[in-house]
């Protein structure tokens, strides 16, 4: 591999590393996970840099590099992390650095209630819900990189946005803003 082609890889790490790592943080809840599975995103980019074809977007590419990682993952291990475990090893959703000490543990408990109904809802749900809001993607990238068409998008994003509103209700949060 030349120098050009080094130099490449660490300008698409650089750029990208950081979505990659939240949306894959988002998809487990697991900080170390999420770490794993962005070098592994890399790593597999580098084999197939050659291969890339142009259809897609640089990042809608890598996006579905980690989420294909992180599947084959969860259906190597056949199980699925209980909650508890989830809220044990989990970190909050960033949260403000407030002196109120009385408001920064209410804007953590929120934050906290949020990632639990998230995490309750199925890993199709949380990736979609995670491209379009924490990634800001349209519905033609997410399609390309969930494979499916743009229509499905449409409907998948808002019966997912329906069962986040059902489980952050049943966790007592009545609005995000």
């Amino acid at each position: 591999m030349c120098c050009d082609e080094v130099d490449n890889l660490s300008k698409l790490y650089e750029r990208y590393s950081g979505p990659i790592f939240g949306y894959l943080l988002g998809l487990s809840g697991n900080r170390s996970l999420a770490d794993e599975l962005t070098g592994e995103t890399f790593y597999r980019a580098m084999l197939a840099l050659d291969g890339f074809r142009g259809e897609a977007t640089v990042k809608t590419w890598l996006l579905r590099i980690a989420r294909n990682l992180y599947l084959r993952r969860a259906q190597r291990e056949q199980r699925m992390r209980s909650l508890e475990k989830i809220q044990t090893q989990g970190t909050p959703f960033a949260t403000s650095a407030v002196n109120n000490p009385e408001v920064k543990m209410l804007r953590q408990e929120r934050s906290q209630a949020i990632q639990k109904a998230l995490l309750s809802l199925s890993e199709s749900d949380r990736s979609i819900l995670l491209l379009k809001a924490q990634e800001d993607m349209l519905c033609k990238e997410i399609a390309q990189v969930l494979d499916i068409s743009i229509s499905a998008v449409k409907v998948r994003l808002y019966r997912a946005r329906r069962r986040l509103a059902a489980a952050l209700h049943k966790e007592g949060v009545t609005s995000v803003s």
